[in-house]
């Protein structure tokens, strides 16, 4: 494959990363918004830790946009701090799925499609980690192509993705309330309570 698609494919991947992750947690927001069900304290750190995920193709892409280029160094962190994310991720959704596990333990949540917010989002953070390992093993070495302008699609990407963020932050505080703590079985939002 030639060096400079390989650049444009690892580029545009970057803006899918961060972009799936930010519908994957507006996915989150529509279950806790619409459906009226309250996230629990591993629900909120497993948010977290996809943001943690995302953050790296994100910073990437705007020193990228800064500088004209992306250097090996910047790539591999970027994609390391995916890793990184991923795996925190990983843990805290199988410790929820083992949490549930037993038989007549219907879970937390109303199932989407069939599984559980928490087994989605194991499998969405697998989906990352091997996203992640492609980049870092076969594209490490063709730094991205990086335009010599932001593009609209990569403002709206990174700046959907802190709107996310804020939000996210703006719900936990809504649901926490003052406490230090969130609830462990939350059915209001104590904030306003």
């Amino acid at each position: 494959m030639n060096s400079q698609i390989l650049r444009h494919v690892s580029y545009i991947t970057a803006h899918l990363t961060v972009l799936t992750v930010t519908v994957v947690l507006i996915g989150a927001f529509v279950v806790q918004f619409v459906a009226g069900e309250f996230p629990c304290p591993l629900c909120i750190l497993q948010r977290m830790a996809m943001m943690l995920a995302a953050l790296g193709p994100v910073w990437m892409i705007a020193v990228g946009h800064r500088r004209s280029r992306v250097d090996p160094r910047d790539f591999t962190r970027a994609f390391g701090m995916t890793v990184l994310g991923a795996i925190l991720g990983s843990a805290i959704s199988i410790r929820q799925i083992l949490l549930h596990i037993q038989p007549g333990d219907l879970g937390y949540g109303s199932p989407v499609l069939g599984l559980h917010l928490y087994t989605w989002a194991l499998l969405v953070f697998v989906a990352l980690l091997v996203d992640a390992g492609i980049h870092l093993v076969f594209i490490r070495q063709d730094v991205p192509l990086v335009p010599k302008h932001p593009t609209i699609f990569s403002k709206t990407v990174i700046w959907s993705f802190w709107l996310v963020v804020f939000v996210n932050a703006v719900a936990v505080l809504a649901e926490a309330g003052m406490n230090p703590f969130l609830p462990d079985n939350p059915t209001s939002y104590l904030l306003f309570g």
